[in-house]
């Protein structure tokens, strides 16, 4: 049965996308103002059907054989300053699409949805001060965060089939590597002018974006009668400490804060998503058995911006899965796939066929530098996974599992690359920026020539 989900191509939905395809979800479908700019931006099959919620107009397509909605569609709140405008547009974005989907699944019985699962924010319980700690049962808050997350929860009141379950959840600052509340943090964190924000005594409740992800799909495999969920890690931290544990991460001094009356100048009402706080706990996720993959702030921090980067890809081709094994361990194929700029050659292996142990030899090229890179095989398993692992080269680390599955009549490819720039911190300031701009490139390229390759037309990677 299909996933609907909506706010696909945002921070939280690109990523769940691609978490609900590694595990096995087939029939994905999206919906979306710009469908085809939407089915043009990601790497494997799915269906996209437009809609437009402050018309009131869906695609009603879209809802076929559907058992699940995802809904994350909403204006950014930190996009812009709060004018009334801007307040109308948010509230607005997530009441009338809430509504909208709604409204749909009413008005026809014979659709086969199961499960309704809508975001929302920790934002609904106010700015509480102190230690409070707030579980799902907690009371909402009054001011304008409160109100707007109340109206959107309060929508889905209004299906009609009382045995979809309904789950809302209420998401808090989430962690990203690229994106969202933490690339923002970043630049004064780097450039050593940071400090807490205001008093620095507001609690901030966050979650890794691996686990938000997670949690989605968590809910997704499991049917929870429970109406609301809090979508934070089991710890929150105040300002002050966050502040202090960023810069530990980082190796930076955090002795600047940025007082209150300041920030208030300088966002208006908006300044209360950085001054005010709430200490929340997922109660919830907890009982019913979710364990979190970062569960401490320091862990979470250090894998987002610690010396140790990470990139990510998924691809899909229609093509069977041994063949496409079979061309990515063959090691003369990465000369084809990689651009030549990089006068990428293999020089020889340790082994007549790839497997665990191999040591593989090549040349290549970096801004005009020539640079010798020998890999080990360090874990080979055929048609599933294999890892090469640098023993020599131009980084300080570099480790590349190559996975494959097979999915919707095809083979879905993914990487995890683990990799250290050389010469430490400074390393890190001076390249680090450089070295994944180029990461993104050659791994960009790889895709445009696979698709040639294995005969995929109208593919576009952004």
């Amino acid at each position: 049965m299909g996933i609907l989900i909506t706010g696909a191509t945002g921070l939280i939905g690109r990523e769940l996308i691609h978490e609900l395809a590694i595990h096995g979800h087939e029939d994905i479908r999206v919906l979306s103002r710009n469908p085809e700019k939407a089915q043009a931006s990601f790497n494997i099959p799915i269906k996209c059907f437009y809609w437009d919620p402050e018309k009131a107009q869906v695609d009603k397509a879209a809802f076929d054989s559907v058992h699940t909605i995802i809904h994350l569609a909403g204006e950014n709140i930190g996009a812009r300053r709060w004018s009334k405008q801007q307040k109308e547009k948010i509230i607005n974005s997530r009441v009338l699409s809430t509504r909208l989907l709604v409204n749909t699944i009413n008005e026809n019985n014979t659709l086969k949805i199961k499960k309704f699962i809508s975001a929302s924010a920790i934002g609904i319980y106010g700015n509480r001060s102190g230690d409070q700690v707030l579980d799902e049962q907690a009371d909402y808050g009054s001011d304008f965060l409160a109100k707007t997350c109340i109206a959107w929860e309060k929508e889905t009141a209004n299906i009609q089939n009382k045995e979809i379950i309904v789950n809302h959840v209420r998401t808090g600052i989430v962690l990203a590597r690229n994106g969202g509340a933490l690339e923002k943090m970043l630049i004064p964190f780097k450039l050593g002018v940071a400090g807490k924000l205001g008093s620095g005594e507001q609690m901030m409740s966050w979650i890794h974006l691996a686990d938000m992800v997670s949690i989605y799909r968590f809910l997704v495999e499991n049917d929870f009668g429970e109406n609301v969920f809090n979508a934070v890690a089991p710890k929150a931290h105040s300002n002050s400490n966050f502040t202090r544990i960023m810069g530990k991460v980082l190796k930076r001094p955090t002795l600047l804060p940025a007082p209150g009356f300041a920030l208030k100048i300088a966002l208006g009402e908006m300044a209360t998503l950085v001054l005010d706080g709430q200490n929340v706990y997922p109660k919830n996720f907890l009982e019913k058995g979710y364990k979190f993959k970062f569960d401490h702030l320091e862990d979470a921090l250090t894998n987002l911006v610690g010396p140790e980067q990470e990139f990510k890809q998924v691809q899909w081709v229609e093509h069977p899965l041994d063949e496409v094994f079979d061309f990515f361990s063959d090691e003369r194929n990465l000369e084809t796939i990689t651009p030549d700029s990089l006068s990428f050659k293999v020089l020889g292996k340790s082994t007549e066929q790839i497997e665990a142990g191999t040591i593989i030899d090549y040349k290549l090229s970096l801004y005009g530098l020539p640079f010798k890179w020998k890999t080990e095989i360090s874990n080979f398993n055929r048609n599933k996974e294999f890892t090469d692992t640098q023993l020599k080269g131009p980084y300080k680390k570099w480790v590349h599992t190559h996975g494959f599955k097979k999915y919707a009549n095809g083979t879905l490819m993914t990487d995890n690359v683990s990799y250290k720039v050389p010469m430490g911190e400074i390393g890190s300031i001076v390249a680090g920026a450089f070295v994944r701009k180029d990461i993104n490139k050659i791994f960009n390229y790889r895709s445009q020539k696979l698709y040639k390759i294995f005969g995929e037309t109208n593919k576009h990677v952004e």
